[in-house]
């Protein structure tokens, strides 16, 4: 499964499965029963209405449930069973796209749902609509909350692999470090010292003191008297 990738899965186009949390998987799983439960209220309030009539907000949460069940049925099902066409940086747009489609979901579902509050004496076919629209913008809005959460953690996880790539650490939430990457060197980039430790002083000895070589200054001529 997505949350069961290390930072070793490899992917399609060299991109690695990025760490995700543990509990990622349950957060992807809510996903899938939320976006059930608002593809039926949907299909009720569009099949009870028979049309277009009174919003869009029905129309495009049906659209938009059908997109979110072709995502998830990628990110769950390609690492699993074929892991050489996962492009993560795909998922991380069509993620993003998911976020902004159920924000215009719920939103339109629950102005759908204001129009018809405003009918007086509210009954039959126009309650069950109106019903299945509130019920419809209610999980919407959880699921809109739930992609911003896995929008965010799975941008960090792209992030982090990325800056183990680049050799810059990063760390992964298990504290897994990838290795082989290129050493960084101490922290200002300061040479490793070439002292080198002296012998020991024997007991009952004088300290070891090494020889000094001076430089040989070159005795200067004498000088010559100056000659008419």
């Amino acid at each position: 499964m997505e949350a069961k990738s290390h930072p070793g899965s490899t992917g399609g186009m060299g991109n690695e499965i990025p760490e995700l949390p543990h509990w990622f998987i349950f957060l992807r799983y809510a996903q899938v029963v939320l976006t059930l439960i608002v593809f039926v209220c949907s299909c009720i309030a569009l099949g009870v209405n028979g049309s277009y009539f009174l919003g869009w907000g029905a129309g495009f949460s049906l659209f938009t449930a059908i997109y979110t069940t072709i995502f998830l049925a990628g990110v769950l099902l390609v690492p699993v069973f074929a892991p050489q066409f996962y492009f993560k940086w795909f998922i991380l747009g069509a993620e993003s796209f998911a976020v902004l489609w159920w924000l215009c979901s719920f939103a339109g579902l629950a102005s759908w749902a204001g129009l018809l509050s405003l009918v007086q004496d509210l009954g039959g076919p126009a309650r069950t609509v109106y019903g299945a629209c509130a019920a419809g913008a209610a999980f919407g809005a959880f699921n809109w909350i739930a992609f911003c959460v896995s929008l965010v953690f799975y941008g960090i996880g792209c992030h982090r692999h990325r800056m183990r790539k680049a050799g810059m650490g990063g760390g992964a939430y298990g504290g897994h470090v990838e290795t082989g990457g290129a050493s960084m060197g101490p922290i200002g980039g300061f040479p490793q010292s070439t002292y080198q430790a002296q012998p020991e002083a024997q007991p009952g000895s004088y300290p070891y003191q090494p020889e000094q070589q001076y430089p040989t200054v070159p005795t200067p001529a004498p000088s010559q008297g100056y000659h008419v």
